[in-house]
């Protein structure tokens, strides 16, 4: 028998032995939609810790195992912009994601700042882009296609994706980094010195929360705040270990 087939007869086994028919019933009909129905239904917007997103699919409110809106999501990097970002300042974030913390800095900084979004993937550069025109600040935020330092891990195809040295991040007031394992060799080769940084360690990426804690304190940076990334998804994140760091200048 194939190995996979084996390791799913197993499972099912286990499931009915364990929790019953209805329980291998209900969990089969979720996976059958989440991975091939839902993707092919129309997006709907959802709320993303108070921002607009275009992230939830057709019928998800009806479907109660189905997260249209996230009330927690990205908070520990939300909490960092808003106790670091000051009216007026230039915000430098890499990795976009769905363009929620782009829009979090650009309402922090008002209307006479200014947010550079470097997101590798380009299906997240569309993400980021669709979400910055629904919250109205697109003209405050630009989005630009590259991938600072190493690839490690994009959530999409790079694309044509530009590469750029960490070296070339401009000058900024505070930088975000939420790169998914590539904030290491960012802050060892870090050339600008922001007023805040705010970074979120991915350990299961290689990027523990202690090296990163130990780099921006040999940047000659203060932890101001260590907390979980998500706080919807504590488990999860401590046994992976990612947590958000902010550090100011000393």
């Amino acid at each position: 028998m194939n190995h996979r087939l084996y390791e799913l007869y197993n499972r099912v086994i286990g499931i009915v032995q364990e929790q019953g028919v209805v329980e291998l019933f209900k969990q089969s009909t979720h996976h059958l939609h989440n991975h091939y129905v839902a993707p092919k239904l129309p997006r709907t917007t959802a709320n993303y810790n108070g921002i607009k997103v275009q992230a939830a699919r057709y019928f998800d409110p009806y479907l109660s195992w189905r997260n249209k809106d996230l009330p927690n999501y990205e908070s520990g990097i939300v909490s960092g912009l808003e106790e670091h970002v000051r009216p007026g300042d230039r915000i430098a974030i890499v990795g976009g994601g769905w363009g929620v913390t782009a829009v979090k800095a650009a309402q922090e900084t008002g209307s006479t700042g200014e947010v550079i979004v470097y997101e590798g993937s380009i299906q997240e550069v569309k993400h980021v882009e669709d979400t910055i025109k629904k919250n109205d600040v697109q003209n405050r935020v630009e989005v630009i296609h590259s991938i600072v330092g190493p690839h490690i891990s994009l959530r999409g195809k790079p694309g044509e994706a530009s590469q750029i040295s960490p070296e070339e991040l401009p000058e900024c007031d505070v930088l975000e980094l939420d790169c998914e394992g590539s904030e290491i060799e960012i802050l060892e080769n870090l050339f600008i010195r922001p007023r805040a940084i705010v970074v979120e360690t991915h350990g299961i990426n290689g990027a523990p929360s202690s090296k990163v804690e130990d780099l921006l304190k040999n940047l000659s940076y203060s932890i101001t705040s260590k907390q979980i990334a998500d706080k919807g998804n504590t488990e999860m994140c401590i046994e992976n270990d990612i947590y958000v760091l902010a550090a100011v200048q000393e």
